[in-house]
This record gives C-alpha cells, sequence and structure tokens, in this order.
C-alpha cells in the first residue's frame, strides 16, 4: 500500500525543545530548588494542561498554589515558554521537500495551547501541513490508542498509508498496533534515514 500521509510530532522532531530551561527560570523565579519544580514536567498536573481539562489561567494557578510562589500570569507564561526552542536543523527544508513531492502532512502532538501558539510562530513551514493534532483540542495523550485511530479516521486514511514520526518509544509502538507505519527519529536525519527505509528517498 502506497504512503500518501506523513504524521509528524512536534516536540524533539520538528522543533528543540528545552524543559530544563523553564524548570530552572521557574526555579529562580520562586527561590526554589531546581529539583522540586522539575517535578512539574510530565506531572499530572502538567498532562491535564496538555489533554485540555485546564486552562491556562488554571494551569497557572494550581502551579502558583502548588509552588507557593507569587509568580505573576504573564511572568509564569514568559518562564513556561522557555521550553520551546527554534526549528530543528533541516527540518523545515526536509518539510517543504515531502510537501513538494505531494505527501499530505499532518502534526499530532502531546502539548498545551502556550506551547503551541508559540511553536506556531517560528515554525512558518506549517503552512504546508494539511492538519493539526493537539492533545488539548482531542482531550487525549499520546499514546492513547484513540488518539491514533481519530488521526486516522479524520484523514480518511488507511493505516498502511500512514507513517508517523515521533522521538518517543511508546508512541511510535502505539502507532504500529494500530497497522501505521512509524519512525522513531529525533533530528532531520533519523526521519530521513527512517524515510528512506520505507522507500521514500529524498
Amino acid at each position: 500500500m502506497e504512503v500518501t500521509h506523513i504524521i509528524f510530532d512536534l516536540g524533539n522532531v520538528l522543533i528543540d525543545i528545552h524543559p530544563e530551561r523553564a524548570m530552572a527560570a521557574l526555579a529562580e523565579t520562586c527561590n526554589l530548588p531546581v529539583a522540586r519544580v522539575q517535578q512539574l514536567f510530565l506531572s499530572s498536573l502538567h498532562l491535564q494542561f496538555m489533554s485540555g481539562r485546564l486552562t491556562g489561567p488554571q494551569f497557572y494557578r494550581r502551579v502558583r498554589d502548588a509552588l507557593q510562589c507569587p509568580v505573576s500570569l504573564p511572568r509564569f507564561r514568559r518562564v513556561w515558554g522557555l521550553v520551546i526552542g527554534e526549528p530543528k536543523d533541516g527540518m523545515p527544508e526536509l518539510v517543504k521537500q515531502l510537501h513538494e513531492r505531494g505527501y499530505r502532512l499532518s502534526l499530532c502532538s502531546n502539548t498545551d495551547p502556550w506551547h503551541w501558539q508559540l511553536a506556531r510562530a517560528r515554525c512558518p513551514f506549517f503552512k504546508w501541513f494539511h492538519r493539526i493534532f493537539l492533545s488539548y483540542r482531542m482531550r487525549r495523550l499520546k499514546p492513547d490508542r484513540q488518539v491514533f485511530e481519530q488521526v486516522l479516521a479524520e484523514l480518511h486514511c488507511l493505516p498502511g498509508e500512514a507513517v508517523f514520526v515521533d522521538d518517543t518509544a511508546e508512541n511510535v509502538s502505539a502507532a504500529r498496533a494500530v497497522g501505521m507505519s512509524a519512525i522513531h527519529a529525533w533530528d532531520v536525519h533519523t526521519v530521513a534515514q527512517g524515510l528512506a527505509e520505507l522507500g521514500i528517498a529524498l
């Protein structure tokens, strides 16, 4: 079956992310040990934000109260935004190549609305993407099987027509479990290698 859809993860695939920078800045802002603040990233509280169960202001207030930190909302948003870096070297060019060759490109990411706003502003190549699937809108997080089933349903494609690219092995396994091809990748070289192994040479 011919591949027509390529679905990318966002962080550590299309763009660099720097959670350590955000956690260090928040620790400094709150005058707390970095180790304590680091526990916030991918905590149950963070996952609630990414799955759309908390709004941005609700997330901020929960974090502020949990850390007993008098940080303002604007300052917190700036610090939280330090997670989002720049596009990975070579990824804009690779995305453009795939678009020009006629592949339907989509994004499927566990993210929150604040991070997505920043990522979208830094990645003009999203204009070549056919669909955007974000956890906070879907109210589900990878590796939930239903995420991949929903993506396939909304793209109107069969599992064998889609390739999923992610830096997290658990998510790659989940995509394969629904019948999709999947590539475990974290930069342009591993993406290109994985695509080549599937017969998509660049």
